[in-house]
């Protein structure tokens, strides 16, 4: 009996994993259009940088915040023009995730106020498939789904890093996601680095006031309109 017991313990420190990882999203805005002209005014594609942080059942992904560098989806210069944006999950604020407890906290901002949306980690429909590929030196496997609001969406997740996590709502496989495809190329997210330690520090839980999914949900309709196929709204403000 006690060998077992020295048997199991070692197996759970084996399993024990951590790390960062930067991640690139990629929006082609173009598919979002149909007015040609609309489509004159803007860059193709809108990208953005995350970061996900986790340690054993807990992670935490957030944006990294850009430069000073003029946004070409602004604009820019005097006179009209187009502004246009994409909102969803994970655009802003963080993103808490903690696994032994099914419970997710996004802290975000609506019309300059801050809420902490809690929600429960729902199961995803992935269907795992033999296909491999090699992404920053770790070999990842092939998983498929269809979400809910009907996007088909292609995953790589690599096993040697056996945690269930993911960037943006991309979870739940046997290993982290390292790349991320919805709609064939409508939006990626790329894995870009990945360090083998975390920052512990950035694993707390958001706090302040506290709402349900669906009582968010209705706020961002109100606010926005309806949202698109990946739960996102795109914002078209001309100037």
């Amino acid at each position: 009996m006690p060998c077992l017991a020295l048997t199991v313990t070692i197996s759970l420190q084996a399993q024990t994993k951590e790390g960062t990882i930067q991640y690139e999203r990629k929006i082609d805005v173009h598919r979002s259009l149909q007015d040609e002209q609309m489509k004159a005014m803007v860059p193709q594609y809108q990208t953005g940088d995350y970061v996900l942080v986790f340690k054993d059942s807990i992670s935490v992904y957030k944006t990294v915040p850009k430069d000073e560098a003029p946004d070409p989806f602004d604009g820019g210069g005097g006179g009209n023009h187009v502004v246009i944006r994409f909102g969803g999950p994970g655009d802003a604020g963080v993103t808490y995730k903690n696994y032994s407890t099914a419970q997710t906290l996004q802290e975000t901002t609506l019309e300059d106020k801050k809420y902490i949306v809690s929600d429960s980690i729902k199961l995803q429909g992935w269907k795992l498939t033999g296909e491999t590929q090699t992404i920053l030196n770790h070999v990842c496997k092939k998983a498929t789904m269809t979400t809910e609001r009907g996007s088909n969406v292609v995953a790589w997740y690599a096993e040697d890093i056996p945690v269930p996590t993911g960037p943006d709502r991309f979870t739940g496989l046997p290993g982290v996601v390292l790349l991320a495809d919805a709609d064939s190329g409508r939006i990626t997210f790329t894995a870009t680095q990945i360090q083998p330690t975390a920052d512990t520090k950035q694993l707390k839980a958001p706090t302040g006031k506290v709402i349900t999914r669906a009582e968010f949900e209705k706020k961002l309709d109100d606010a926005m309109g309806p949202a698109d196929a990946q739960g996102r709204r795109m914002i078209t403000r001309e100037n």
